[in-house]
């Protein structure tokens, strides 16, 4: 399953790795009103459910995560998700738009739509949260993606945002898969964003990203986002490349990351049960490998919540016990 925006094999065994600083200015002391140019004190008087305040009273010290696939359920609800997991990706809303070709990519004025909400109800969501574990939706994706390069598209796109929030009746922060695979970035308009859901939601309003581990461009990203103080966590995925499951490629790739954010910004993409990616005696001895390195290394996530399930959660179980 193709689940995100990526750069497959030799394009990505080819990529330079050289660090790339980044910009980023304070934020302000309110999110901005993105119709008026005031400052939003509330969330409400968007639609949908009324957003809640359940779920984690703080960002977890460490990250035990999972992708849940709404467009491709396998028969498991959200919360079929085992409590061995405290993060949930909720993948994916994507640009509202007509697409092109099959593709969502750059298209629409900024803003994101979340379509499944029927197959993922607020109810679920909320029941998840109110038992500690944090739901996070994801906004991009494979065919999904969105360069915010105008602060016009960035204010549509954190009022999009708000409704989904309400829709589900709250979430616990916001993942940024849009800006991946040459689809362009622009910093300085990704830190704005960020810094908009934060002041509306909170400090633990979580934002976090998943980028693919080779890409230049995707380093420069996250990092202008880890030096601007609005990243929670970035989790390099390592898999959809045969070229991750070498011994010792993750664990030394990770070195570059972590060199980046720090290792309490920096989480493994792994895989469970899942037949394009590391196996689980892959997953447990590269991260075996940067626990030594890193004993600070803030956790994981698979990809994805079904193949786990189908897998009979083996891999979560484990992984919990060597978190």
């Amino acid at each position: 399953m193709k689940r995100r925006l990526f750069l497959s094999g030799s394009a990505a065994a080819t990529l330079g790795l050289v660090g790339c600083g980044g910009g980023g200015g304070g934020g302000p002391a309110g999110a901005t009103d993105v119709v008026t140019g005031g400052v939003l004190t509330s969330t409400t008087g968007l639609g949908g459910a009324a957003a809640s305040p359940a779920g984690p009273s703080s960002l977890p010290a460490k990250v035990l995560g999972c992708y849940y696939t709404a467009f491709a359920t396998g028969g498991y609800r959200i919360s079929d998700i085992p409590a061995d997991f405290n993060v949930i990706y909720l993948f994916h809303a994507k640009p509202n738009g007509n697409p092109v070709g099959g593709s969502w990519n750059n298209v629409g004025d900024g803003s994101f739509k979340f379509e499944h909400y029927d197959e993922v109800p607020a109810s679920d969501v909320q029941a998840c949260r109110a038992r500690g574990q944090m739901v996070i939706l994801t906004v991009g994706g494979a065919s999904a993606g969105y360069n915010f390069n105008t602060r016009e598209k960035s204010q549509n796109f954190v009022a999009s945002f708000q409704d989904m929030y309400n829709r589900l009746g709250g979430v616990d922060g916001c993942d940024f898969n849009n800006f991946e695979a040459n689809i362009g970035s622009s910093p300085a308009e990704m830190v704005w964003i960020s810094q908009q859901l934060k002041a509306l939601y909170g400090a633990g309003f979580a934002i976090t990203a998943p980028p693919q581990p080779n890409s230049a461009e995707d380093r420069a990203m996250i990092k202008a986002m880890g030096d601007a103080g609005v990243l929670d966590w970035a989790g390099p995925q390592y898999y959809d490349w045969s070229g991750f499951n070498a011994p010792g490629f993750i664990s030394n790739r990770t070195n570059d990351w972590v060199g980046d954010l720090g290792s309490d910004k920096v989480i493994l993409g792994l895989s469970a049960n899942y037949g394009n990616g590391p196996s689980l005696s892959d997953c447990i001895r590269e991260w075996d490998a940067v626990r030594i390195a890193h004993p600070n290394i803030r956790g994981m996530f698979c990809w994805s919540a079904q193949h786990n399930l189908n897998g009979g959660n083996v891999w979560g179980s484990t992984m919990k016990g060597l978190l």
